[in-house]
């Protein structure tokens, strides 16, 4: 097959961080290329590289032999690349169709695409503009220009105020500001442009040009006047007495910029001079009041000119709606067009990411991670998406930390560690060891080893708890377990069954609508986080960015916010910064959390090093009962391997541990009991040693219920 990209060379640094070190790397037309490594490994740099998120330090890109510069994701976009993020860049309040349309929609009017025929306007546009050439010409000539132009437009924007005063009922102010208003302008503009000495030669008298700026001032005043009280009834005063008011305030501001009173009475050149500062004291307040006006009047016309253009959405969506549907249909994504993006699962918005750099006309896809938050069927189903993608004629790019999807979906793999490319295989000629040496430079035990639990007093007890999701729907359904300390309960099922309802509750995150909850005896059911914490609580939320950390505070105080107002932390309430940046090193070390200073926002982190900063965090400290929930979301085997034991360990050492994960290997491997939730109730609990794949299976999917009903 042709091969439609290649990358040479390609180097990016940051900071303390060679994040890229001349990698090279190809991809075939119609493949999918996966690419392996660590956190931290500098897979996602290369692709940000790639889609022009980032600029390559060195290096070149070629598309089909040719080489190209890449320097925004519009630049990838205009060259067929398109890019799934790790966290999907979807607005949940607007629909599927909005969504991929975004930046791109159609407007049709009477058959003609008006999106097409703007961007050949503006393009147009630029063609013919003789400014650039202006400017080089004659700069000077070129400034004086546009601020003789600048006058131009304030006075055709002011003088629109003398049409509110007529159409407001206060006729004879806007006649007399009218016959003024062909004095003072002229004033105006040349007081403000000379010294005070040169006041008593301005011009007198109206030209025939600030006659013609008049005219068109009061006819914008005219149409400001409609859409902002005939039709759009926008005035800030409701009242007639507070019209009246506003009316003579801008009579008087009027008066006050006129200053040609001094000139009329033949006061002498020093007076003159005198009158000239005062009136400059007062011409600006004066232009800030009538500018006021004006500007409500402008804002106005264009929002009724932007309404009128809304207006004509709804048909270039119903457009946009029907590539959607057929573009959807043609690569077997099938996503509604008409539903809003908040009402889709998790799957549901990953395919809509495709299908929006597939409405892009992209040929290349990348996809980071796009597994890290989908359920097992959930992934199998996109698996199925890339095999279709690539039969006709896409090219992908798979990012991933998972191996057994790698060899089961992938043509070929590179992996990159400590941003090298170490190096490249087929699943053919690979297998999960082998792979996993090669990501983290040793060997790797995959299975948990692990003795039997010894499990204690209750830690944990739940009892007929229920809950309600945001669109306040029962979600948690009765709920009853318990978990000792010393043991796993691991939760099984199917994302959206109520398990991240049920943690949040337990954790203080959500409220309960009924039953109770115990933690060491005390009572938690309606208690804050904080409470819950002082328990001898460690979270590790699902969601690690809106629950897990502060995105715009340094790694060094995310790592001790559950701890910063206790000693050694805080004296009080003072914090001891040595002490916050003793600990947030010894953590940065124990748990490999790669960033090149502890002071980096955690935002800059990549997910999966963001994901460790938590787990380092909650396993930090003293604890009696451990909430995991995907504890190992995003992370690479290295860091699996790791999470494992220190889950283990704290297991051994007396801990409770509630484990929940869309991982079924994980549960099994790591739970010693097993509960599966569905549809918001636990249907079935198992000892881990007697719970087989297809049993958990069945039950996660509701067929064992649906067996016993009948």
């Amino acid at each position: 097959m042709p091969t439609v990209l290649e990358l040479r060379g390609i180097t990016k640094a940051f900071p303390g961080v060679l994040a890229n070190d001349h990698i090279d790397l190809t991809l075939e037309q119609g493949e999918i290329h996966a690419l392996l490594g660590e956190n931290g490994a500098g897979k996602t740099t290369l692709v940000n590289v790639l889609y022009g998120l980032y600029t390559p330090d060195e290096g070149q890109i070629f598309l089909n032999e040719q080489e190209v510069h890449i320097h925004s994701p519009n630049d990838a976009i205009a060259h067929g690349i398109g890019m799934v993020h790790q966290h999907f860049m979807l607005i949940p309040v607007m629909t599927v169709a909005e969504n991929i349309a975004l930046g791109n929609e159609t407007q049709k009017l009477f058959g003609v695409n008006l999106t097409i025929a703007a961007r050949r306007s503006r393009h147009f546009l630029r063609t013919i503009n003789p400014l650039p050439h202006f400017q080089h010409a004659a700069p000077q000539l070129y400034r004086t220009s546009l601020s003789a132009l600048g006058w131009a437009l304030v006075c055709l924007i002011l003088f629109g105020v003398e049409s509110l005063f007529i159409l407001l009922g206060q006729t004879t102010a806007a006649i007399l500001a009218f016959l003024l208003s062909l004095v003072w302008m002229p004033v105006l503009i040349d007081c403000l442009r000379k010294p005070a000495e040169s006041f008593r030669e301005t011009g007198r008298g109206a030209k025939a040009a600030w006659i013609a700026i008049v005219l068109a001032g009061n006819a914008i005043g005219a149409l400001a006047y409609y859409f902002l009280i005939a039709r759009r009834r926008l005035l800030p005063w409701p009242q007639k007495w507070q019209a009246s008011l506003a009316n003579l305030g801008a009579v008087v501001a009027a008066t006050f910029v006129l200053g040609r009173g001094a000139s009329a009475i033949g006061l002498t050149a020093v007076v003159i001079s005198v009158a000239g500062f005062v009136f400059r004291l007062l011409a600006y307040p004066s232009l800030i009041y009538l500018g006021l006006w004006a500007i409500l009047g402008v804002y106005l016309l264009l929002l009724e000119v932007l309404v009128w253009l809304t207006e004509l959405v709804p048909l270039g969506l119903k457009t946009d709606a029907e590539r959607v549907r057929r573009i959807s249909h043609q690569y077997g994504l099938d996503v509604d067009p008409t539903a809003y993006i908040k009402d889709l699962s998790v799957g549901a918005q990953q395919r809509v990411e495709i299908v929006k750099a597939l409405y892009r006309q992209a040929d290349i896809l990348i996809l980071d991670e796009p597994t890290a938050v989908l359920t097992p069927q959930e992934s199998d189903e996109l698996f199925e998406i890339m095999r279709g993608l690539v039969k006709q004629g896409k090219s992908i790019v798979f990012i991933t930390h998972k191996l057994k999807e790698v060899l089961a979906v992938a043509d070929r793999i590179a992996v990159l560690r400590d941003g090298r490319l170490v190096g490249e295989t087929t699943p053919a000629q690979a297998t999960e060891t082998s792979l996993a040496a090669m990501m983290v430079g040793r060997e790797v035990i995959l299975t948990v080893t692990k003795e039997s639990a010894q499990p204690k007093e209750v830690i944990l007890t739940v009892e007929d708890l229920h809950t309600e999701d945001d669109r306040h729907v029962p979600v948690v359904r009765g709920v009853t377990f318990e978990v000792r300390a010393g043991e796993i309960l691991g939760i099984a099922g199917v994302q959206g069954n109520g398990q991240t309802e049920l943690v949040k509750v337990l954790t203080g995150l959500r409220p309960a609508t009924g039953g109770h909850v115990w933690i060491t005896g005390t009572e938690t059911t309606h208690a804050t986080p904080r409470q819950v914490i002082e328990l001898g609580t460690a979270h590790i939320p699902e969601d690690r960015q809106g629950d897990g950390l502060v995105l715009t505070y340094p790694v060094c105080d995310n790592l001790v916010l559950c701890t910063y107002y206790k000693p050694p932390f805080a004296k009080g309430v003072v914090i001891n910064d040595q002490e916050v940046f003793k600990q947030a090193d010894n953590l940065v070390d124990l748990f490999d959390i790669r960033t090149p200073s502890i002071f980096l926002p955690a935002s800059n982190l990549s997910g999966g090093n963001q994901q460790k900063l938590i787990v380092a965090r909650e396993l930090s400290r003293p604890i009696r009962l451990l909430v995991a929930a995907q504890p190992t979301r995003g992370l690479d085997v290295g860091s699996i391997e790791y999470i494992h034991k220190r889950l283990v360990e704290k297991r051994d050492q007396g801990t409770a541990v509630l484990l929940v994960s869309a991982e079924l290997d994980e549960i099994m491997s790591l739970s010693d009991r097993i509960a599966v939730m569905y549809e918001g109730k636990i249907v079935y609990t198992v000892d881990a040693a007697q719970a087989t794949r297809e049993e958990l299976g069945l039950w996660m999917a509701g067929a064992q219920k649906q067996e016993e009903s009948h």
